[in-house]
């Protein structure tokens, strides 16, 4: 069955090509080794992995700050732009002082 797959993908590849199995695998394999250089040349960073030591460095988000009852309009006013004020952020309620990052 394998042997019988392989020589119909052999033909096909001859009758669609004109080239010979091993000069098409090598052209695809060539192929995809200059895709893989020059993606790296232009690719970006995000798909390097982190080293686990870097994650353990990472210290946890700071509590929240106990403000009470807090407007949109109000947090707004601790956008960074005030180097008086500390740099706030909400998340899903909860109002972190993220000055320090």
């Amino acid at each position: 069955m394998a042997l019988e797959l392989w020589e119909t993908l052999k033909e096909a590849i001859t009758a669609y090509t004109g080239l010979s199995p091993a000069t098409f695998f090598t052209v695809v394999a060539v192929g995809l080794a200059a895709y893989y250089v020059i993606s790296g040349f232009f690719g970006g960073t995000d798909h390097h992995h982190v080293p686990r030591q870097h994650e353990e460095q990472m210290q946890p988000l700071p509590p929240p700050v106990q403000l009470g009852e807090v407007t949109e309009e109000e947090l707004q006013q601790y956008d960074g732009t005030d180097s008086k004020k500390p740099l706030l952020m909400a998340i899903k309620g909860q109002i972190y002082d993220v000055s320090q990052s």
